[in-house]
């Protein structure tokens, strides 16, 4: 019988029967015990000039050639990269794309720094990864679009870049992860591949990682979208990690396997996740849809914390009662605290999406980052993030 395994509360590894488990019940919620919890220890801004705005749909943390520590940003009214030095939040340069000739980039939504002379972006319309230099000046593209496949959106996966769910290097392999948006694909699931790999050296595309069929399996709908989700993350020893937002559990793989393992990494109030009472194939109205998704707990982004060699994760807590205008980010942001062998550490309700824009996310020696908006601290004028540490109870 196939069997997958989960970390128990005592840092044991336990095992049980996947097939006869409820689908979706958190099996350890109310059963674990906190002694850490989150800690907001300080605020980092980054000023911004008149044409560029606060919340910006992508960022990366990397360093320069003399290994300086660098913010990065994308400006998409500019499309353009903002670089900023992380230690003192001074600005230091822009690296513009032009929209149009054959050196456009039509609009950038996700990018890698790999060097100052080396950057790979999406480029978003055409779906295509471009690279280009420290000028803006495209040195090749790799196209992933296949425009003679009518069905290729439900063959391959899609991109919603972040810097929770960003492009990633393995080797000479540059990864992006996606996701299907569309809950039909999941009655093929077993022939679409959520994550391609570019081999940098042949240009050439390749798709890796398979949706569990112990969750998305039998039938069940899921909405797309949101709720299919993919958040990756790497062990220290290199290990991809998934978090799907249906799943307490967390599932692990090489970069460019398909078969997975999976460790209990579930929050201690979370309840159990349930899909939709239809079929993939039948139609759901818009407000079915939107209660679906805030009534019921998601789980979200995994970032790795080396400094305190821990890992967090992230929890959209349910609203339990809703109505036509309650607001996608209406949901409150609880962080869970986990060990480096996933074993659960604390949990600490941190603000609802209205008051933290948790997509722009990263981790430094100074603690976790994530984006404030909507509260008395943002300032339109700055960039500003929330550091928050784990601390003992």
């Amino acid at each position: 019988m196939k069997k997958c395994w989960i970390m128990g509360i005592a840092g044991l590894v336990l095992f049980a029967d996947c097939t006869n488990q409820e689908r979706g019940k958190n099996q350890y919620a109310g059963k674990l015990e906190a002694t850490q919890r989150l800690v907001e220890t300080g605020i980092k801004r980054f000023r911004l000039n008149t044409e560029t705005k606060n919340r910006p749909p992508y960022l990366q943390i990397c360093q320069d050639e003399s290994g300086v520590q660098l913010l990065t940003f994308l400006n998409p009214r500019e499309n353009a990269i903002y670089f900023y030095r992380y230690s003192d939040t001074t600005y230091l340069k822009r690296i513009a794309f032009e929209r149009e000739g054959s050196n456009a980039i039509l609009s950038a939504s996700g990018y890698y720094v790999k060097s100052p002379d080396s950057i790979y972006v999406m480029n978003r319309p055409m779906i295509e990864v471009v690279l280009t230099d420290s000028l803006g000046q495209i040195r090749n593209r790799t196209v992933l679009l296949d425009k003679n496949d009518k069905e290729w959106a439900l063959t391959h996966p899609q991109y919603m870049l972040s810097a929770v769910v960003p492009m990633m290097m393995k080797g000479n392999h540059l990864l992006l992860p996606g996701f299907a948006p569309f809950p039909e694909t999941m009655e093929h699931r077993e022939h679409f591949r959520f994550t391609a790999a570019i081999d940098l050296a042949t240009q050439a595309v390749s798709y890796h990682h398979l949706y569990p069929e112990s969750l998305f399996g039998n039938g069940s709908n899921w909405g797309g979208d949101l709720m299919q989700m993919v958040y990756p993350a790497f062990t220290p020893e290199g290990k991809m990690i998934h978090s799907f937002p249906n799943s307490h559990d967390l599932y692990f793989s090489e970069w460019n396997d398909d078969a997975m393992t999976s460790a209990y990494a579930g929050s201690n109030e979370a309840g159990t996740i349930r899909p939709l009472e239809c079929k993939p194939g039948e139609k759901v109205a818009n407000e079915q849809l939107l209660s679906f998704y805030l009534e019921q707990d998601w789980y979200a982004a995994i970032l790795h914390d080396p400094y305190r060699k821990v890992y967090y994760r992230y929890l959209q807590k349910a609203i339990p009662s809703v109505s036509s205008r309650t607001q996608l980010n209406s949901k409150m942001l609880s962080v869970i605290i986990m060990d480096e062998q996933f074993r659960y550490l604390g949990e600490t309700e941190v603000g609802t999406g209205e008051q933290l824009n948790w997509n722009n996310s990263f981790v430094t020696a100074e603690g976790l980052h994530i984006e404030h908006c909507g509260t008395e601290i943002e300032d339109d004028d700055y960039l500003t993030f929330g550091i928050f540490q784990p601390k003992g109870e």
